[in-house]
C-alpha cells in the first residue's frame, strides 16, 4: 500500500524532476532517514533502540542492521516490543518484523496492554536516548507526542518533517542537478553517505531549513 506521501510524488509531472519513476517519494524518505543514522553513528551512538513497527522503524531496522554487518563500527540493535504478545498478534509485516528480531541483540517487552502500550513504549525509548531519530508527518499522535517531550526534556532531535512538502521536492532536485541515482535500498543508501561527508551535510542542511518543530 502506498504511503501518503506517494500521492504527492505522483501528482507531479515526471518532467519535473526528468529522474527515474522507480525513485518512489518513500525512497527519498529512506534515504533522509538513512542520513539522519548515518550522522548519529559519526557523533559517536553505537546503541540504537528500535520500536517493532512497520514502516519508519522497519527502515530504520533495514539500514541499521546493513550497518552493522559491513560498517567498521560495532553497533548494537535493541528492539522494544509495545506490548506482550505483540509479534505473534501481528497479522501483517510479521515475516519482516521476525527477521529484524534475530539481528537484535535484545527484546525489550514494555508490560502493558492497551491503547497506550505504543506511547508507553515510547516513553521508555525516549528514557533511555539522549537522541531522538523520527519521521513526523501531523502535530497529533504518538510521534508527535514523543516529539514534543523530546524538546520538553532538551534531547538531540533529527526529525524528518514531512508537514513542508518542499522537503522531498528540493532532495529529488538534489539528484536531478548531480545525475545521482537515487539510493533504493539499504547497500545503496550505506553507498551513498559513507565516504561522502558533502551529502550527509546535504541531508542535514535539508532537515534543519524545513523543520516545523
Amino acid at each position: 500500500m502506498p504511503c501518503r506521501w506517494e500521492k504527492l510524488w505522483s501528482a507531479m509531472p515526471q518532467q519535473t524532476y526528468g529522474i527515474d519513476r522507480r525513485a518512489s517519494a518513500t525512497d527519498l524518505l529512506k534515504t533522509l532517514l538513512a542520513g539522519c543514522i548515518e550522522q548519529a553513528v559519526q557523533d559517536g551512538y553505537r546503541y540504537f533502540l528500535d520500536g517493532l513497527a512497520e514502516g519508519v522503524d522497519l527502515w530504520a531496522a533495514d539500514d541499521l542492521i546493513y550497518r552493522k554487518q559491513h560498517g567498521t563500527e560495532v553497533l548494537h540493535l535493541i528492539a522494544v516490543e509495545p506490548c506482550l504478545h505483540y509479534l505473534e498478534s501481528r497479522r501483517s509485516g510479521r515475516e519482516a518484523m521476525l527477521h529484524y528480531v534475530e539481528h537484535c541483540e535484545a527484546v525489550v517487552t514494555m508490560p502493558y496492554q492497551g491503547k497506550f502500550s505504543f506511547l508507553r513504549r515510547n516513553d521508555y525509548m525516549l528514557e533511555h536516548s539522549w537522541r531522538l531519530i523520527c519521521v513526523i508527518h501531523k502535530t497529533s499522535g504518538g510521534t508527535a507526542y514523543t516529539l514534543k517531550r523530546a524538546i520538553r526534556e532538551r534531547k538531540e532531535i533529527a526529525c524528518i518533517s514531512m508537514e513542508n512538502r518542499d522537503l522531498l521536492f528540493q532532495f529529488a532536485m538534489h539528484f536531478l542537478e548531480t545525475g545521482e541515482k537515487v539510493p533504493q535500498t539499504a547497500a545503496e543508501r550505506f553507498a551513498y553517505y559513507h565516504g561522502h561527508p558533502e551529502r550527509l551535510r546535504l541531508c542535514q542542511s535539508l532537515l534543519k531549513r524545513y523543520a516545523k518543530w
